[in-house]
């Protein structure tokens, strides 16, 4: 039996309200071995900034996606709510 540990994470990306910007974070994500747990938008229509929240599991380092996130054009910032960190163990 195999025990994986995956580190769940919570990011707060804000960014230029474009309709590729999510499609290009998702991309991002999934290529550097996340899981996406839950995802939620929400534009601010006043300066065409959008808000996304993003839930993730991985068993690698968080950096690794935040360095690659905030690489994409249009990202103004991504941030690590670390209060939603949590750690949890699977069987496989």
């Amino acid at each position: 039996m195999n025990h994986m540990t995956l580190n769940k994470y919570q990011l707060i990306i804000m960014a230029d309200d474009k309709q590729v910007v999510l499609e290009r974070i998702l991309q991002v994500t999934r290529y550097r071995g996340f899981l996406i747990n839950g995802i939620n938008a929400e534009v601010n229509t006043g300066n065409n900034v959008a808000t996304i929240t993003m839930s993730v599991s991985s068993e690698r380092p968080i950096a690794l996606l935040v360095d690659q996130i905030n690489k994409l054009i249009d990202i103004k910032s991504v941030k690590v709510d670390n209060r939603a960190v949590q750690t949890q163990q699977y069987s496989a």
